[in-house]
């Protein structure tokens, strides 16, 4: 395991940074303005950014190797955050937060294609794993800048900077070679949506709930803490934490009962944490549970469409298939942002209203498709899988691929 070290690290300093910056994001807007909407459309612009270069970044790193473009990527990223503090115009700051999106899509790229080449059957779920844990966990921690730094000071883009900086030299000090970056075969979106229609629908969702949550919950709470940005930080860690431990619980679940029961059942966990939230005072300890379970359940949602969409999929498309619910969960993201902002701007507590009409519709939809698709049962089951929500190159690191390289394998010794 000691050569996934360097990318590892890498990401885990770099996931250190970008925690801290999206929460840091929307609570400055909503210090110099208090434009719930203004913060959605950041959240927008990002999302867009980071579909682009989720898209387009492989042939850079194709062409020039991966240690050159993560320093390429983290520079242009570095760049852009310190261009954050030197302006508060709208218009420059939406611009600078869809380069935000590109360059850390391609960081995503990256340090994903790495490890895809690196790994080999045997160790790729555990190298999953530690990507997941560098990812979220650093994700988390990164919430507790929050309460020690004033977020309406130069000094939180700084300290970002510094973060980014250092992520380049674990990668920089190693002489590894290049990998190449692997092609996957073809899936068309449309097939895709006519194969499983709920799996499309549920990534779709998860990306509209997961880009709500990233761009507004910090002014919700804000809002609701009385702009106690330790505390804000604090909720926050709580959440993503939550989604975290959550993961294998529900995916142990989802493996041996009706995966949609269990869909069914998080978004029926998502509608009553947040009804949960509304009805509870802002100051109570009860929110930190109620967080908890949010963050389990909205963070759980992604990874079991995608489990739940690759139970009708021929092992030959599985991994196309993973990187087309990719590609719905992120234009639920660029959609998330905005209507979110909309709900709290005209609704009373129309963040938590915004969660619990979309959790609440897309629970609707998979109860009502129940009758009409049969289960299927564990044996004919992929298991569940708690992958990220990145760039397609995830995709081929996920451990079901396994099953398309032993297939391609037994084809060609056919032939």
């Amino acid at each position: 395991m000691m050569r996934f070290v360097a990318p590892l690290s890498g990401m885990f300093i770099f996931a250190l940074a970008s925690g801290y910056l999206t929460t840091l994001i929307p609570l400055r807007i909503n210090a110099n303005s208090g434009d719930d909407f203004l913060a959605g459309l950041m959240g927008t612009a990002y999302y867009l950014g980071l579909l682009a270069g989720s898209f387009r970044s492989e042939s850079i790193v194709a062409a020039i190797g991966h240690i050159r473009s993560f320093a390429l990527f983290m520079s242009v990223l570095c760049a852009t955050v310190l261009s954050l503090a030197l302006s508060e115009h709208t218009a420059s700051w939406l611009v600078l937060r869809f380069l935000n999106g590109m360059a850390v899509a391609g960081i995503f790229v990256v340090v994903e294609s790495w490890l895809l080449c690196e790994s080999n059957a045997n160790n790729r779920g555990r190298v999953l794993s530690f990507y997941m844990v560098s990812l979220y966990g650093a994700n988390a921690i990164g919430q507790l800048f929050v309460g020690v730094l004033d977020s309406s000071s130069l000094t939180p883009f700084i300290l970002i900077g510094i973060l980014l900086s250092l992520s380049i030299l674990p990668p920089a000090i190693n002489r590894i070679p290049t990998p190449e970056i692997e092609q996957a075969s073809t899936l068309g979106f449309r097939k895709l949506f006519q194969l499983t229609p709920s799996g499309v629908l549920g990534c779709f969702a998860g990306g509209l709930v997961l880009g709500g949550l990233y761009s507004l919950l910090p002014i919700y709470l804000v809002k609701q803490s009385g702009s106690d940005d330790y505390r804000v930080a604090l909720f926050l860690a709580i959440t993503m934490l939550g989604g975290m431990a959550l993961q294998f619980p529900v995916g142990y679940l989802s493996d041996i009962i009706d995966r949609r029961k269990v869909l069914v059942a998080v978004m029926l966990l998502g509608c009553l944490t947040c009804f949960c939230l509304i009805m509870t005072p802002d100051n109570s300890w009860l929110n930190i549970p109620l967080l908890f379970l949010f963050g389990g359940a909205t963070f759980t949602l992604y990874p079991l469409a995608i489990s739940h969409g690759c139970d009708h999929m021929h092992p030959d498309d599985i991994v196309a298939g993973t990187q087309g619910l990719l590609l719905a969960y992120s234009l639920g993201a660029c959609i998330g942002p905005v209507m979110a902002s909309l709900s709290m701007d005209y609704i009373p507590d129309g963040l938590m209203a915004y969660f619990i009409v979309t959790l609440g519709m897309t629970g609707v939809f998979f109860l009502a498709r129940m009758p009409y698709r049969p289960v299927i049962y564990s044996s004919e089951e992929q298991p569940f899988v708690p992958v990220t929500r990145t760039t397609p190159v995830i995709a081929q690191i996920d451990p079901r691929s396994e099953i398309e390289e032993a297939t391609e394998a037994m084809n060609k010794q056919t032939t």
